[in-house]
Formats: C-alpha cells, sequence, structure tokens
C-alpha cells in the first residue's frame, strides 16, 4: 500500500510539472508583446488600463502600442469580457464616449491572432492578446488569463 502511494505521488509530481509546462500552450489568452521587451509579465490591471486608453505606456515607463483583434472575433469578446471587465455593447459606449470628448481612440485593429502577432514580433513597443493555441517563440508572453 506505501509503495501504491508512493508512487501515486510522483506520478502526480510529474503530472503537474507537465501541466505547468503546458499552461501557457493551453491558456485561453495570452498578452504578448515583442521579445525584446524587457519586462518579465504585467498585470490584468495594467493591460486593462492600456486597452482603455488610460495609458500609453508599459508599467516601467516606456511607450506602447496596444493592437486589437476584428470586431467580431471570439478572442477579442474573451479578452474584453475577462481582462477588462466590459461586454462588447459596453466597449462601443465606452469608446464612443472618449472620441466625442477628445481623450483618445480605441487602439488599431490589425486581424486575428497570426495578424496580431506578427504585428506585436515586429514592433518592439507592440502588445496584443491571442488565444494561447498560437503562441511561439516570435512573441513574448507577458500575461497568461486562464
Amino acid at each position: 500500500m506505501v509503495r501504491l502511494l508512493k508512487k501515486l505521488a510522483v506520478l502526480v509530481l510529474v503530472v503537474a510539472g507537465f501541466g505547468g509546462m503546458m499552461n501557457a500552450a493551453n491558456a485561453t489568452l495570452a498578452i504578448i508583446g515583442n521579445p525584446a521587451n524587457p519586462l518579465e509579465g504585467m498585470s490584468a490591471a495594467d493591460v486593462a488600463m492600456i486597452y482603455l486608453g488610460k495609458t500609453d505606456e508599459f508599467p516601467d515607463g516606456r511607450k506602447v502600442v496596444a493592437v486589437d483583434q476584428y470586431r467580431h472575433s471570439p478572442v477579442r469578446a474573451d479578452f474584453y469580457r475577462t481582462v477588462v471587465g466590459m461586454d462588447s455593447l459596453r466597449l462601443k459606449s465606452y469608446w464612443s464616449q472618449r472620441i466625442f470628448s477628445g481623450r483618445g481612440h480605441p487602439p488599431n485593429v490589425v486581424g486575428g491572432n497570426e495578424a496580431v502577432k506578427r504585428w506585436v514580433a515586429t514592433h518592439p513597443n507592440g502588445l496584443g492578446y491571442v488565444d494561447g493555441k498560437v503562441l511561439d517563440h516570435s512573441v513574448k508572453v507577458l500575461l497568461i488569463v486562464p
């Protein structure tokens, strides 16, 4: 019985370790930056402030250029719901007010997952979000959103 418990404990540790390695690839959302970005990570609150136009800087003070996915993208809807805390109607209203009052514009739309990934990979101050399944070495993961 003791040997069985030891084997089970080892198996649990191996599976847990493997699951941690796979976490980024299986993430629902990944907030990504250029590989040259010196940040080790970002908080969801920092990302939300950037995507709401409340700041144009990374947490370390460098300028940031955030890009968006297509308006009807499920990844975009998930991002704004989970990270920013707004659905598409509330987001549209928010940006209408900001634009009308002269306080900013939403991030530029560059396309879907692959287009965002390519754009961020080629812009040192770029910030984007993609489905975790498309991650590769061309970008740096700054935040995983399960």
